[in-house]
């Protein structure tokens, strides 16, 4: 039997999700971009996987639903601080 020996993190997991499913569609968006602006895939995935960490921590903390307008905020947000 074959077993992962690596533990992926779960927010570039959800990333991933996000991004395969299309849905919500700013993750696939701000992964392109930032690729687009010089990061790497993996690079461009851990700066949002930043993002949906966050929001997931308020969303926990306050015991409310992800804001996917939060969320595409802090994205735009993220993406304008990079060059």
């Amino acid at each position: 039997m074959d077993t992962e020996k690596t533990v992926k993190n779960p927010y570039i997991q959800v990333v991933e999700d996000h991004v395969a499913s299309g849905d919500p569609p700013d993750t696939k968006a701000a992964v392109d971009t930032l690729v687009g602006k010089g990061r790497s895939p993996g690079e461009a995935k851990q700066l949002v996987a930043t993002v949906v960490r966050d929001e997931m921590q308020e969303m926990l903390s306050a015991g409310r639903d992800f804001d996917n307008a939060k969320y595409a905020a802090a994205l735009k947000k993220l993406i304008a601080t990079e060059k």
